[in-house]
């Protein structure tokens, strides 16, 4: 996996980006604790 930088600001900053690391852990089989 290559890292990602993602930058959230605001509310809706922040419910997109909650969306966005859903799919991406869902996608890459990553934990919530990033195991």
């Amino acid at each position: 996996i290559r890292e990602i930088v993602h930058i959230q600001a605001g509310k809706c900053g922040n419910q997109i980006g909650c969306k966005f690391w859903k799919v991406i852990s869902d996608e890459y089989g990553i934990e919530r604790t990033g195991a």
